[in-house]
């Protein structure tokens, strides 16, 4: 009779587990612009942001990125959140599994032994097997896995958010170092310019045909030349530390490592062809705050579950032996049947909780929303300082070339007399000036597609899509 009452109950159940109270989760779509507002560079194409750092065809960066990605605390950082969000997955699978436990004990005791009593020793063994199991009535352990789930999704695209945020960093100070080697060497030449001018005008100055004043002011432009050699070479050295910190490369063999190659690395060039709407996939920024919505959305359903009964089915057997004084006994036990909980007063927090939940809900959705717009402005700022940088280091090349033409006339033009020495520091200054500025927009060209790089989101997509591609070769 009670085998079938128990079964009267699983029948019960049935129909009730696919009562589910959580609201399917829907993968947000953002308003964004119908197209890119500003000039698009048209050299290749985005499947080439797929081993684009090996692109540059520099090996120096290459071991800089190598190194840095092995050495990096903040992927460490990032694995560890994994593995702890792949445990938070097969906790949330357990749910849903019976649980099954055994237990077992031996006790002895010895009492009596005074007067007209013998003593007796009193022996007692049991072994018991439980097993239980949460049903799912209205979904939420359901819940639960699917937000542990989106957790480590958005865990997994963390890290690769980390890896394009640490070698892009790692390139900005490479290509830095290196424009910044490109100014020690125009200001190295303008120095020795200038130390060889007051050589000559104070051996002029003391056979009488320069002035006094024409000597000071050439010692004093040496002097100054020398201050701004010095802080620029401090500036190096400062990328060097940065550079260090890291890839954890000792400083003399990183040091060493980059006297290897001297120069500017080229990016290669990709043409932008994608739809501002498509940056909701290819950014893995954008992709962690979806996965965070969809963790959300799942949490509302665990809240929201929390609210309604939670049935339990619960079974035991078990197994006790008694010996007292040497009469033995031996009993055997059984146990099953449903545990029923309904909440009927807590003092709101059950609804308070759901409220929490659904407010976390939309933070994140306002986030997400706030980091699109982010993304769009990021792209279209690179795109305007990619235009403007790469029309610039034109403008600039062209002029420091005609400043170097005007220099060398100047200079011949002072050594024959027909030029005061005012004049000529002046023409040797626009001269430099010229020299870094071209500098400086060949530098920020380069930094700006490392930002169109990072702004379209790296390669993460083209990864995505060769993995997609290999796991269905696999089935």
């Amino acid at each position: 009779m009670r085998l079938n009452q128990y079964c009267v109950w699983l029948l019960l159940c049935v129909p009730l587990a696919s009562c589910s109270v959580i609201d399917e989760y829907i993968r947000p779509k953002p308003v964004t612009v119908e197209q890119w507002q500003t000039p698009l560079p048209h050299d290749g194409n985005l499947a080439s942001l797929k081993g684009w750092w090996a692109q540059f065809k520099d090996p120096v960066l290459d071991q800089l990125l190598a190194q840095a990605q092995k050495e990096s605390p903040s992927l460490e950082i990032a694995l560890a959140n994994i593995r702890t969000a792949r445990a938070n997955v097969l906790s949330a699978r357990a749910q849903g599994i019976p649980d099954l436990t055994g237990s077992g004990s031996m006790t002895q005791s010895k009492g009596g032994g005074g007067g007209a009593f013998p003593a007796s020793t009193l022996d007692i063994e049991s072994v018991s097997l439980d097993a239980s199991w949460e049903v799912d009535l209205f979904g939420k352990i359901k819940a639960a896995k699917q937000a542990a789930k989106a957790q480590l999704d958005a865990k997994k695209i963390a890290w690769h958010d980390a890896r394009l945020s640490l070698a892009a960093e790692v390139a900005n100070n490479y290509v830095n170092y290196r424009a910044c080697q490109a100014s020690v060497s125009a200001l190295q030449q303008a120095f020795d310019s200038r130390a060889e001018t007051a050589r000559l005008t104070g051996i002029s100055a003391k056979a009488g045909f320069s002035a006094p004043a024409d000597l000071a002011l050439a010692e004093a432009a040496t002097r100054a030349s020398e201050s701004t050699l010095d802080g620029q070479q401090a500036e190096c050295d400062g990328l060097v530390k940065a550079l260090v910190e890291l890839t954890n490369f000792p400083e003399a063999e990183l040091r060493s490592l980059l006297a290897q190659r001297r120069g500017l690395p080229q990016p290669a060039m990709f043409e932008v062809n994608a739809l501002p709407a498509s940056l909701l996939t290819r950014r893995p920024d954008l992709a962690i705050d979806e996965r965070n919505l969809a963790e959300a959305s799942a949490n509302i359903g665990v809240a929201k579950a929390q609210l309604y009964p939670s049935l339990t089915l619960s079974g035991s057997i078990g197994y006790r032996r008694t010996n007292f004084g040497g009469m033995v006994t031996r009993t055997d036990s059984w146990s099953y049947g449903p545990s029923l909980k309904l909440p009927i007063f807590d003092g709101g927090t059950l609804r308070a909780d759901l409220a929490e939940a659904r407010a976390n809900f939309d933070s994140l959705m306002a986030t997400y929303k706030q980091d699109v717009r982010k993304a769009l402005k990021e792209v279209e700022q690179a795109l305007v300082n990619l235009d403007s940088a790469t029309r610039r280091s034109k403008s600039e090349e062209a002029s420091a070339q005609q400043y170097a033409r005007y220099f060398q006339a100047a200079e011949l033009n002072w050594k024959s007399g027909g030029l005061d020495l005012l004049s000529l520091e002046d023409a040797r200054r626009q001269k430099i000036n010229a020299e870094l500025n071209v500098v400086t927009q060949q530098k920020n060209r380069v930094l700006q597609w490392i930002a169109l790089y990072k702004a379209f989101g790296g390669d993460w997509y083209e990864w995505q899509q060769a993995t997609k591609q290999t796991t269905e070769k696999g089935k």
